[in-house]
C-alpha cells in the first residue's frame, strides 16, 4: 500500500503542476472504458484539506483506490451483462426501492442504484452458475461469488479487456480476492434465486 500511496501523491503533484501531462495517462481500463489520472484531480477544497490534515494523504489514497474498485466493478457488471444478455429483473428493482427508498434516497439516484443492484445480482447468479466456487459474506455484498468473479476478471485480463497500467495498483486490487479470513457461505446455503434484499419485505 505504501507504493500505492506514493503513486497517488505523485499523481496529485503532477495534476497540480502540469494538468495537461496527466490528462491522458490511463490508470485502468475495462472494455472500452478508461479511468485516467485526470479523473483523480482534487478540488481546491480537497487540496487544502490534504495539506491541513496529517491523515489527509492516507484518506485520499483510500478514496482513490475505492474509486478504482468501483469503476472496475461498475463497468465489468454492465459489460458482462451485455455480453450474456442479462437484464435487471423489474421485481428485484421494485423490491430494492421498497427496501431502501427514503427521504434522503429517492428519485433518479434510487432508480439508478436499484437498477444496478438488480443487474449485478443477475451477473452474480450467472457467474456462480458458470464457475461455481467459493462464496463469501461481504458487508456490501452479502453473498459474493468471489471465486467466480476472480475467474471472470482473469478471463477479461487475459483478453486485455481489463488492464491496469500500474503494477502496484494491480497487485493490490488482485489481492482483494484472497480474503483468507472471510466468512464463507456453505454451498448448501448459497441461493441465487432471489437477491437478499428481496427477502426483507
Amino acid at each position: 500500500m505504501k507504493r500505492v500511496l506514493q503513486f497517488f501523491l505523485l499523481l496529485i503533484c503532477c495534476v497540480q503542476l502540469s494538468p495537461s501531462l496527466a490528462d491522458d495517462k490511463p490508470v485502468v481500463s475495462v472494455g472500452s472504458h478508461t479511468l485516467t489520472e485526470s479523473d483523480f484531480k482534487p478540488t481546491e477544497e480537497e487540496l487544502a484539506s490534504l495539506q491541513e490534515d496529517p491523515m489527509g494523504a492516507e484518506r485520499r489514497e483510500l478514496q482513490n483506490f475505492t474509486k478504482i474498485v468501483e469503476f472496475v466493478e461498475h463497468h465489468f457488471v454492465r459489460d458482462y451483462a451485455a455480453n450474456n444478455s442479462l437484464t435487471a429483473a423489474p421485481e428485484f428493482v421494485a423490491s430494492f426501492k421498497k427496501a431502501f427508498g427514503s427521504e434522503s434516497l429517492n428519485g433518479e439516484k434510487l432508480d439508478e442504484l436499484a437498477e444496478f443492484a438488480a443487474l449485478q445480482f443477475a451477473v452474480d447468479a450467472h457467474l456462480y452458475k458458470t464457475h461455481g466456487g467459493r462464496v463469501v459474506f461481504d458487508h456490501s455484498h452479502p453473498m459474493l461469488p468471489i471465486e467466480a468473479y476472480f475467474n471472470a476478471y482473469k478471463a477479461y485480463s487475459e483478453k486485455q479487456q481489463l488492464v491496469f497500467f500500474d503494477k502496484e495498483i494491480a497487485n493490490t486490487w488482485w489481492l482483494g480476492f484472497v480474503r483468507p479470513n472471510a466468512v464463507e457461505i456453505p454451498a448448501g446455503d448459497v441461493d441465487f434465486s432471489v437477491p437478499w434484499w428481496h427477502k426483507l419485505g
